[in-house]
């Protein structure tokens, strides 16, 4: 979920969902965090946007209302899914095909709210005039600098984000499940230019189509923050289902090698997150 349209679909959705869906730090923190997701939203997305007064007003108040409507609407639908991804727990069939069939789910959760936020912050974003555009524009750019400097210093948090996010959900890892991660992060072929180079693309396109508002040009700005995907190259797209691929291979095998106790952890992991939505969306604000 990580602003510019651009980066509020990569950086502002992307951390957010992140949040939301099955990132957050402990089941406890969950409602703390969730709490001040309006208040996190608004200060990531005035770091890419310049905006006056009235328009900050309007912001705050297209904030608030994705907050209300992700917590009444939403919320209620991960916590329907957690609960049958407890029930399954179980189940010895933990294959990549099986977690495709989750990722495919948790992609149409995150559609559903990238859908929402961009119709209520696209508005905004046209109203820009040149000056905001070039501040938007040289935003981005440094935005993407310093995301690029990390990546190309990041197996190490690779290997520790892998560990930690497993963890998160099994409790202690066996010796052969931290074998495999390492494995994983020894062997995945990322390049980090490839990835900056098409979100050098993407804001390209973003920002001259929204300088030079050509016919059409806000159904082109949604459908670029909505399907981000439509300006990937052939090779960016064969690198992406690669990792993904890479990823389910490892969930799997690291499911496969699940312990009793593990299994027990996950299915209450499942459970609490899913009793902190639905306790989240009675919740007026």
């Amino acid at each position: 979920m990580n602003i510019p349209l651009p980066a509020i679909t990569t950086r502002a959705i992307g951390a957010t969902l992140a949040l939301i869906i099955l990132l957050v730090g402990g089941c406890s923190s969950v409602r703390l965090a969730y709490g001040h997701l309006d208040w996190w939203m608004d200060r990531n997305i005035n770091k890419y946007l310049d905006l006056d007064g009235a328009q900050e007003d309007l912001l705050q108040l297209r904030v608030d209302e994705f907050h209300r409507w992700h917590r009444q609407t939403q919320l209620p639908r991960y916590a329907d899914y957690l609960e049958l991804l407890a029930a399954d727990v179980d189940s010895p069939d933990a294959n990549p095909e099986k977690l495709k069939q989750i990722e495919e789910q948790v992609d149409t959760f995150w559609h559903s709210s990238v859908v929402m936020l961009s119709d209520l912050l696209l508005p905004i974003v046209i109203k820009l005039d040149e000056r905001q555009i070039d501040q938007l524009e040289e935003n981005i750019r440094e935005e993407r600098e310093e995301s690029l400097k990390k990546w190309e210093k990041s197996k190490r948090k690779r290997e520790k984000e892998f560990r930690k996010q497993a963890e998160r959900w099994l409790g202690d890892l066996t010796p052969e499940q931290d074998a495999m991660i390492d494995h994983q992060v020894d062997t995945t072929t990322f390049d980090p230019k490839h990835r900056d180079a098409q979100r050098q693309l993407w804001a390209k396109e973003f920002i001259n189509t929204l300088r030079n508002k050509p016919d059409g040009y806000q159904k082109t700005l949604r459908e670029m923050l909505i399907n981000p995907q439509s300006l990937w190259s052939d090779s960016y797209r064969q690198m992406q289902d690669q990792l993904r691929a890479q990823a389910r291979a490892l969930a799997s095998d690291i499911l496969t090698s699940a312990t009793p106790e593990q299994r027990t952890h996950l299915k209450a992991s499942l459970l609490e997150y899913a009793a902190d939505f639905r306790i989240l969306a009675a919740q007026e604000h």
